[in-house]
C-alpha cells in the first residue's frame, strides 16, 4: 500500500449515471479517502491538475479525450470485457466485475506506472553527473519560460569550455568529471534563484538568466562567470587553467526557443575567436555574417554535386632547360551569381566545414583526367602538383581512392605530386611519414609548399620523402627592395640543395626576380611572368606554342 499513501485525485467522465455511485461505494470500502470528481468533459476538469502525478482519469470510451490533450494516466470504464486490450490507456475496469480488490490493484498499478514514467522522464531530461538539466530538459524549460514571459525579460547563455578535451585526455575521464562538477559549482555561485543552468554536452552549458528587473543583468553575470571560470582548478593535485567562451542572446517577443539557442551559439563562436575567457553578445550583424557563411557552405555542397568547380593550371618553368616541367592545379568555383571565385574565397570554408575532403578528391580526379587528356593530344608528360590538405591526408580512404583513380585514368603515378604545407608535415610526424611512404610506393612524389612561412624541424624534413621545396611568393616578392630578402632566398636555396632537394620559387612576376633566382641556382619558377593559372584549353595552347622568349632571354632553348 506504500504507493497509495498519498491518495490520487480521481476524475470521472461518464455518460451513464450508474458509474459514479458504483465507484464511490468501492472507494469507500478501500478504507481511504479517494476524492472522486465528476465532470462532463476533460476540458472542464483540466484546470484542477497542475501536476499530472497527482491525478487519474476514469472515463468511458464515449468521453475519452482526444490523444495528447490529457496528461493524466487513463483507466477505461467498459460495460463488458474487451476482446483485445485497449490501446493508449493504463488499464481498464469492467462494470459487472468491478470488485474492491480489482479497483485496489488498478489504482496501485496506475500510480506505480505513473511514478515510473515520471522517473524515466526526469532521467531523460537530467544530466546524470551534475543533476542539472540536460539538453532535452533545458529545451523544454526554455520553451516554458518563453511562453510564461511572452518572450521578454530572458537572456540565454551558451558556454563552451576551452581545452577541456586536452585536460580530459591527459588526466582521465574521472578527473574530467570532477572538473565538470567544479565548473557547475562556479556557475551556480554566480546565478540567483530565478536563473537556471543546464549541461548541453560534454563541455557545453546553457544559462537561462532572468533580466526582467535589469536588462543589463545578463552582461554583468557573463562578466562574473568568465572571471570565475578563468581561475585555476585543482584536480587530483594538478592545477589546471580551463578557459571558456560564452555567448549571450536576449529573447525577443517574436522568436522561439530554437532561434534563441542558435543566436547564443553564434555569439559563443564569436567569443571563441578571441583569446582567453571572454563573452560576446549576439547582434544582427553577427547573425547576417553567420548566415552568409552557412549559405556559402550550402552552396559549396551543391557546387560539388552540380560540377560548378573547375581547375586552372599554372605552368612551372625549369631554369636550366627553359622548358615547362610541371603544372600546379588550382581550383576555381564558377559561382552562378558571384562569377569565378579563387580558392582563397572558399577553400578556408571547406577546411572548416570538412568539405575539403570531398573537394580534394574531386580535384585529384579532375587533375588525373586532364593529365590523360593532355597526353592524348601528344603533349609531353608533366608533373601535376596538387595541394593536399592535412584533413584529407588523415583520411583513411586516401590510399585506396588514389590507387583506384590512377588505375581508372591510366596515368603513371610518377607524374603526380602532392603539395603539403609545413604545418601539415610537422604535425603528428610519425603518421605523416607512414602515409607519405605508402603513397610513395605508388610512385607519387611530394613537395613542401610555402617553405619559410611555418616552423620546420630539419630533422623531420630530412626524414620525410620530399622531393621539392617551394619558396613562398612573399620572400620572392621582397627580393627587389631588401638585401636581407635576397640573402634569405639564397640561403633557402642552398639549404634545399644541401638536403638534395629541388627548389621551386613561387610568385615570380618580373625579369629582375627571375635573374636573381637563376643567379642563386634556383631550379624551377612559377608566377605571372611565366603564365597565370590557365583553363585546360588555354593551357594546351600555351604548351603547344611555348614560352614567350623575349621575357626569358638568355635561357637555353
Amino acid at each position: 500500500m506504500s504507493a497509495l499513501v498519498e491518495p490520487l485525485r480521481l476524475v470521472l467522465l461518464a455518460e451513464q449515471p450508474e458509474w459514479a455511485p458504483l465507484l464511490r461505494s468501492r472507494l469507500e470500502a478501500l478504507g481511504s479517502c479517494y476524492p472522486l470528481i465528476t465532470s462532463p468533459t476533460w476540458e472542464a476538469a483540466s484546470s484542477l491538475f497542475d501536476d499530472p502525478g497527482t491525478g487519474l482519469l476514469l472515463t468511458t470510451p464515449a468521453c475519452l479525450p482526444e490523444p495528447g490533450l490529457c496528461p493524466l494516466p487513463i483507466v477505461l470504464l467498459l460495460d463488458s470485457e474487451p476482446e483485445q486490450a485497449p490501446e493508449d490507456v493504463y488499464d481498464w475496469l469492467v462494470r459487472d466485475s468491478l470488485s474492491v480488490d480489482m479497483l485496489r490493484r488498478c489504482l496501485r498499478y496506475a500510480r506505480e506506472r505513473s511514478q515510473l514514467q515520471n522517473t524515466l522522464q526526469r532521467l531523460a531530461e537530467q544530466d546524470p553527473l551534475t543533476g542539472i538539466a540536460n539538453r532535452l530538459g533545458f529545451h523544454t524549460l526554455l520553451a516554458a519560460h518563453l511562453a510564461e514571459f511572452h518572450g521578454r525579460g530572458l537572456a540565454l547563455g551558451h558556454l563552451d569550455l576551452d581545452n577541456f578535451r586536452h585536460a580530459n585526455d591527459a588526466l582521465g575521464h574521472q578527473a574530467g568529471d570532477r572538473l565538470i562538477l567544479q565548473v557547475v559549482a562556479r556557475l551556480k555561485s554566480q546565478l540567483e534563484a530565478g536563473d537556471r543552468v543546464a549541461r548541453l554536452g560534454s563541455d557545453e552549458f546553457a544559462l537561462l538568466i532572468d533580466t526582467r528587473r535589469d536588462p543589463q543583468r545578463a552582461e554583468k553575470i557573463a562578466e562574473r562567470i568568465t572571471e570565475a571560470l578563468a581561475e585555476p582548478y585543482w584536480v587530483d593535485g594538478e592545477s589546471l587553467l580551463i578557459g571558456c567562451s560564452l555567448g549571450i542572446a536576449h529573447a525577443r517577443a517574436d522568436a522561439g526557443a530554437d532561434p534563441l539557442m542558435w543566436h547564443a551559439h553564434i555569439a559563443m563562436q564569436q567569443a571563441k575567436a578571441s583569446q582567453g575567457c571572454t563573452f560576446h553578445v549576439f547582434d544582427e550583424r553577427t547573425n547576417r555574417g553567420a548566415r552568409s557563411q552557412a549559405d556559402l557552405e550550402s552552396e559549396l555542397r551543391r557546387a560539388l554535386r552540380r560540377d560548378e568547380l573547375e581547375l586552372h593550371y599554372q605552368p612551372r618553368l625549369c631554369l636550366q632547360s627553359g622548358r615547362i616541367l610541371g603544372l600546379e592545379a588550382l581550383v576555381r568555383w564558377q559561382h552562378p551569381q558571384r562569377g569565378l571565385l579563387g580558392p582563397d574565397e572558399f577553400v578556408p570554408l571547406a577546411e572548416e566545414s570538412g568539405l575539403i575532403v570531398p573537394l580534394g578528391y574531386w580535384v585529384i580526379s579532375r587533375a588525373l583526367r586532364d593529365m590523360q587528356w593532355l597526353r592524348g593530344r601528344g603533349l609531353p608528360a608533366l608533373h601535376m602538383a596538387i595541394n593536399l590538405s592535412f584533413r584529407q591526408f588523415q583520411d583513411s580512404q586516401l590510399l585506396a581512392t588514389l590507387q583506384r583513380l590512377i588505375e581508372e585514368r591510366g596515368v603513371d603515378a610518377q607524374w603526380l605530386e602532392f603539395e603539403l604545407t609545413e604545418t601539415a608535415v610537422m604535425r603528428r610526424s610519425d603518421q605523416v611519414q607512414q602515409t607519405m611512404q605508402a603513397l610513395g610506393r605508388l610512385g607519387v612524389r611530394f613537395s613542401l609548399d610555402d617553405f619559410g612561412t611555418g616552423f620546420s624541424s630539419f630533422v623531420h624534413l630530412n626524414n620525410l620523402p620530399i622531393t621539392l621545396l617551394k619558396i613562398d611568393k612573399s620572400f620572392v616578392g621582397g627580393m627587389g627592395e631588401r638585401a636581407e630578402n635576397r640573402q634569405l632566398v639564397r640561403a633557402m636555396i642552398n639549404l634545399a640543395h644541401n638536403l638534395h632537394l629541388e627548389v621551386v620559387a613561387e610568385g615570380v612576376e618580373n625579369a629582375e626576380q627571375l635573374a636573381l633566382l637563376r643567379q642563386f641556382g634556383c631550379d624551377q619558377v612559377q608566377g605571372y611572368l611565366i603564365s597565370k593559372a590557365l583553363p585546360l584549353a588555354d593551357l594546351a595552347r600555351f604548351l603547344v606554342f611555348g614560352v614567350r622568349q623575349p621575357l626569358l632571354s638568355g635561357l637555353p632553348s
